[in-house]
């Protein structure tokens, strides 16, 4: 006989799935909770899905990981135009708002990305984040500043900083849900994050100490 699969029963997994994997991350995800938290049993996924890898396949895409990249790139590119960083928020820059959009459009699956790909071949995304943000804030520097000599401790605290920049941006993709929420919760964060980052890097490109 047949098995009928239906639509809105596989939608339901997903959706589950999506939950399970954002709070545990891939490797700690376990089928029987997805199915639970689906309304179903754990026979019944297989239906849907091979296993626990074609199910994580299904959530999040390489055009996810792209797109999170891309989107990062852009804004981080557009400060470089800027003299005044504390207007680089999501109502002051394109970039900063088509960021901000993806993350609140896609806030599973970045959650995903940045904190649940431990397993994955995603598992690099969140280094990969941190990496692109404190490359291209040096890129930044050194055109400004060509004649700087290389600054390991400025090294050092940038890639800190930006470590607890994907810890703040999933925590606050965790705790709030509702897209008012995530921006006010990001223009908060947005405003002390630029402060500092202008107060660092300005007067090294004004070759002060």
């Amino acid at each position: 006989m047949v098995q009928t699969l239906k639509p809105e029963v596989r939608e339901r997994i997903l959706r589950a799935a999506a939950d399970i994997f954002a709070t545990h991350g891939f490797e700690e995800a376990k089928l029987s909770d997805i199915a639970s938290k689906a309304g179903t049993v754990t026979s019944n996924l297989y239906k849907y899905f091979k296993n626990k890898e074609d199910l994580f396949d299904a959530i999040v895409k390489p055009s996810h990981a792209k797109e999170l990249l891309n989107r990062l790139q852009a804004r981080v590119k557009e400060l470089e135009t800027r003299d005044d960083w504390l207007s680089a928020d999501a109502e002051g820059s394109l970039a900063a708002a088509s960021l901000l959009d993806f993350w609140v459009n896609e806030r599973k699956v970045v959650l995903i990305l940045l904190r649940g790909a431990s397993g994955t071949r995603y598992a690099h995304i969140r280094q990969s984040f941190i990496e692109e943000m404190e490359q291209l804030t040096i890129e930044f520097i050194r055109r400004k500043s060509p004649d700087a000599p290389p600054d390991e401790h400025l090294h050092f605290v940038l890639n800190r900083l930006f470590a607890r920049t994907v810890e703040m941006l999933t925590d606050i993709l965790d705790h709030f849900s509702q897209r008012k929420d995530i921006e006010a919760a990001f223009g908060y964060f947005w405003t002390y994050q630029l402060t500092g980052l202008q107060a660092v890097i300005n007067p090294k490109i004004d070759g002060k100490k």
